[in-house]
C-alpha cells in the first residue's frame, strides 16, 4: 500500500471567535480521530489564533477524501495546500490525530520551528510547516520510547 501525505493551512472564519473555536474543537478532533482510525489516516492538527495547519498521511484515496471534506467545511476559508506528495513512511505512525492548541502560547519561548510560524501563520511556508510537523513527530516518538522504557 502506498502512502500519501497532504499538508494544508486554512484561516479560521472570522465569525468564529475564540470561544466558538474552543467550544467546537473537542468534538471536531474526536470526530476526525474516529474517521482517521476507520480509514487508516494518521497526522496532526495545529491550531493557532487565526489558522489551522493539518497534515494527513495514509492511503491516497482516503487522504484525498479527507481533504475534500476539509475543503467543504464552512469553518475554513483561504485553504492553501502546502504539500501534496507520495511518502515512504508516516511521520505520525502512532497517532490518528495529534492535536496541539497553540492559542495560549503567547509570550512563551518556542522552539525554532514554531517561532517561525506563530507570529505570521498566514505566510508560513511549506518548509516551515513540514519542519514543525517533523519536530513534533520526533518529540512524540521520543516520548513514546521513554514511556516504553519506564514501563520495563
Amino acid at each position: 500500500m502506498s502512502l500519501y501525505q497532504i499538508c494544508y493551512r486554512s484561516r479560521i472564519k472570522s465569525e468564529m471567535d475564540a470561544s466558538g473555536v474552543g467550544a467546537e474543537i473537542e468534538g471536531t478532533v474526536r470526530q476526525i480521530r474516529q474517521m482517521n482510525a476507520l480509514n487508516g489516516i494518521t497526522g496532526a492538527l495545529i491550531l493557532t489564533d487565526t489558522h489551522i495547519f493539518h497534515l494527513m498521511e495514509g492511503p491516497v484515496d482516503f487522504v484525498s477524501d479527507a481533504l475534500e471534506r476539509a475543503l467543504a467545511d464552512p469553518r475554513h476559508q483561504d485553504v492553501t495546500i502546502l504539500s501534496r506528495k507520495a511518502v515512504e513512511y508516516r511521520l505520525f505512525h502512532d497517532s490518528w490525530l495529534y492535536f496541539a492548541d497553540l492559542r495560549l502560547d503567547h509570550g512563551r519561548e518556542l522552539p525554532g520551528q514554531l517561532s517561525m510560524i506563530m507570529p505570521r501563520p498566514q505566510t508560513a511556508t511549506a518548509e516551515d510547516v513540514l519542519a514543525l510537523m517533523a519536530y513534533i513527530a520526533g518529540d512524540l516518538a521520543e516520548a513514546q520510547l521513554t514511556n516504553r522504557l519506564l514501563q520495563i
